[in-house]
């Protein structure tokens, strides 16, 4: 009988949620009592198919008050009309999403410079350069199929971020250029196997590339993802992918940058160490608040007129369906770029 309630409490709160949302927005109403916390918090759950041993879950209840209000404070200075919203991270400390999630070894660091201030090439508002005001992979078409392969989620406890940014940029670059057929390549395979990367505990998808470039790469049906450090299988698998080398996009060139992504997503590295990262849940995000050391990789698939649009692999129930809008600073004296996207540039595959 406590079973068939439990069922019956569940569905009725999978039917409040908007079956298309990847987050749960809430209200200031919400956060008026915990009576009303832990009713937000359950259809958190449910959304997320989060479930916890009683003890556990009073302990995240905790964390959750916690978030919520913090979300609801950042969205009342920076977010405007964007909705409120609750991602899958929810119930996780700050200290537990960065220790199991972060994953690039301080950055790309590939030609890195000291350098003050500069005039950064970029392009402004005005399109006095000769680039498109927009462009974004995700409406695109390649041969008739999609030009991205669904959004992946690293999971908890593997920092794979760069594994997860090099297979999609080679996934997507891959379908761009040889007649639109869709690959899943095998994060796990770089885990295991890519010596000049850290595995589960960071590193970067330059490195990858040239494991690939060396060695080819196997699909994620024959090398599937763990989400933990393993012991490489290569030797046993058929690779499908082959890459002639890789290509760096210079630090500090925004022009560059963007011209890049025109012709395929690249790799681009910025600094997530905030909280604002760990909870965004669409929307510009409030780029004012992050730092300028790059920590964290993900797949740049395009630009609007104020924003970049970045690809993650937190899975799509993190930000706006598994990406993110950063906005553009166009301050030509910056030579770090909002949260230091410009100063280690860019990496992209070049197939073979």
């Amino acid at each position: 009988m406590v079973k068939l309630a439990a069922l019956v409490v569940a569905v009725a709160l999978l039917a409040l949620l908007d079956p298309a949302a990847t987050v749960v927005e809430f209200a200031k109403e919400d956060l008026e009592s915990d009576d009303s916390l832990w009713k937000l918090y359950e259809l958190w759950g449910a959304r997320h198919k989060v479930a916890r041993h009683p003890g556990e879950k009073l302990r995240r209840f905790a964390i959750f008050k916690e978030q919520a209000r913090r979300v609801y404070d950042l969205h009342i200075e920076f977010a405007g009309d964007t909705p409120l919203g609750l991602n899958s991270f929810a119930d996780l400390s700050d200290d537990e999403v960065r220790r199991d999630y972060r994953c690039a070894k301080g950055g790309a660091g590939n030609g890195r410079k000291k350098r003050s201030f500069i005039n950064v090439k970029r392009r402004t508002g005005d399109g006095t350069l000769p680039l498109p005001v927009a462009f974004d992979w995700r409406s695109k078409t390649c041969y008739g199929h999609p030009c991205l392969t669904p959004v992946k989620d690293q999971a908890y406890n593997c920092g794979a971020c760069w594994a997860f940014a090099a297979t999609a940029a080679m996934e997507s670059h891959h379908a761009i250029l040889k007649n639109g057929s869709l690959l899943r390549l095998s994060e796990q395979e770089l885990v295991d196997c890519d010596t000049n990367n850290g595995a589960c505990a960071g590193g970067l998808a330059a490195n990858a590339f040239q494991y690939v470039v060396k060695w080819g790469l196997t699909s994620s049906a024959a090398y599937p993802y763990t989400a933990r450090n393993g012991t490489c299988k290569s030797s046993a698998t058929f690779p499908v992918l082959g890459m002639t080398g890789f290509a760096r996009v210079p630090a500090y060139d925004e022009f560059e940058l963007l011209q890049a992504v025109t012709y395929g997503p690249v790799v681009v590295s910025i600094d997530a160490n905030n909280t604002e990262f760990d909870r965004y849940a669409g929307g510009l995000y409030p780029s004012v608040k992050c730092g300028r050391t790059p920590d964290h990789e993900m797949l740049l698939v395009g630009y609007g007129s104020n924003h970049y649009i970045l690809r993650n692999s937190y899975g799509e129930n993190w930000g706006d369906k598994g990406y993110m809008l950063l906005p553009r600073n166009f301050d030509l004296h910056d030579v770090f770029g909002p949260c230091g996207i410009l100063l280690d540039g860019a990496t992209y595959p070049e197939m073979a």
